[in-house]
């Protein structure tokens, strides 16, 4: 019976993770990026840390929206402060004055849609080349913990369907 509950817990699991992979997949196809906030600039909106999820661009951007846009190499994520024909003007909330560009229509990438707070540290983490080494080796590290402590787990269920 215990032994039934395990592999039905674990293929719930496993439903759920290929569930989320499957709808991450999905998302991306159709557009949608995840960018984590790295300064202080849109406080208190987004605080840094923040994951922010953005939309494809869907025409002109509205004051008031929040984009996020390309600035020589990097990526900024700004309120849009006011449109005119040549761009827009963006600002980020904590700043006092508005940014001094002026940011064509081709260089805005998305716009924010959804917000995770502090979720951006968990992509700056698994974006590093040890983020990964250290989930995968943090799970081993736990099921050989687990084993090692409760070793009568598998004995007990043996000795009782006999």
């Amino acid at each position: 019976m215990v032994r039934r509950v395990r592999w039905a817990a674990l293929g719930l699991l496993l439903v759920a993770v290929l569930g989320a992979g499957v709808g991450a997949a999905a998302a991306w196809s159709q557009g949608y990026r995840v960018y984590a906030v790295r300064t202080g600039s849109m406080s208190p909106a987004f605080p840094t840390g923040t994951l922010v999820v953005d939309a494809p661009p869907t025409g002109a951007a509205a004051v008031g929206s929040v984009i996020t846009f390309r600035v020589g190499a990097g990526l900024v994520t700004h309120r849009v402060h006011g449109a005119t024909a040549t761009g827009v003007t963006t600002k980020g909330d904590a700043n006092a004055a508005p940014d001094a560009w002026t940011i064509p229509a081709g260089n805005i990438v998305g716009q924010v849609v959804a917000a995770v707070p502090r979720g951006g540290y968990v992509l700056v983490f698994f974006k590093q080349p040890t983020g990964s080494i250290a989930l995968v080796a943090g799970i081993v590290s736990t099921v050989l913990l687990w084993r090692l402590f409760f070793p009568a787990d598998d004995a007990a269920l043996t000795a009782a369907s006999t």
